[in-house]
């Protein structure tokens, strides 16, 4: 009967002091061991001479390996990740620009171990100004029970990169529908930015008479 109770307190002590270890080894792989992991994080870009603008980036995301802590990777996010680079000599053109580890800001725990691609090719062009000419988009299914009478301004002040305006000849309206029921409407309707592709238009609506065809 002592034999057995020794033997029983004998397994009772190994599986404790397994325990125990387990506990230990998984502390120091969560909290204490050093691990890596790898975020997808956008590139921003800082200091770009205000008559520049960036009209093309090549990629917009770089993927930054991280190594340190288990404990502190794991409740990273990309929004702790700043990726920033400094556009303050950059000329017109294409270019390349590399990422260096100078570039990423991240927590004081944990180190930089690559960054891919270490760099990123950017279009850069010259902010200009041009006066365009304005053109009413009637939606269709008005087309055959209104026509356009009048609009103003019939041009605008447009600002955006040389390139681009270079192949604008007008800008749009958005297409001009509501619920008309009246022989004559009169509405302000938004001229379309989305070619201008972040660029500026002054004024940005257009005052549209609308009427209607054959004056029912």
């Amino acid at each position: 009967m002592g034999l057995l109770r020794k033997y029983v307190l004998y397994q009772f002590r190994l599986k404790a002091m397994a325990l125990v270890l387990a506990l230990m080894l998984w502390f120091s792989m969560t909290y204490l061991g050093e691990s890596k992991m790898v975020f997808s994080v956008p590139v921003s870009f800082e200091h770009l001479n205000k008559a520049m603008v960036v009209r093309e980036v090549d990629s917009r995301d770089v993927l930054v390996t991280l190594d340190g802590p288990l404990s502190v990777l794991k409740n990273l996010t990309p929004h702790d990740i700043n990726v920033a680079l400094d556009l303050s000599r950059s000329k017109e053109g294409r270019q390349i620009f590399t990422i260096k580890k100078d570039d990423v800001f991240v927590p004081s725990s944990v180190k930089i171990e690559s960054i891919k691609p270490d760099y990123v090719v950017l279009g850069i062009d010259k902010i200009v100004e041009k006066e365009l000419p304005t053109v009413v988009k009637l939606d269709g299914k008005w087309a055959n029970t209104y026509q356009v009478a009048s609009w103003s301004p019939r041009t605008v002040k447009v600002e955006g990169s040389k390139e681009l305006l270079g192949r604008l000849d007008a800008i749009e309206t958005l297409p001009v529908d509501g619920a008309f029921k009246r022989s004559q409407e009169t509405l302000d309707v938004p001229l379309n930015t989305k070619p201008l592709e972040g660029g500026n238009i002054r004024p940005g609506t257009v005052r549209v008479v609308l009427r209607r065809i054959g004056g029912r």
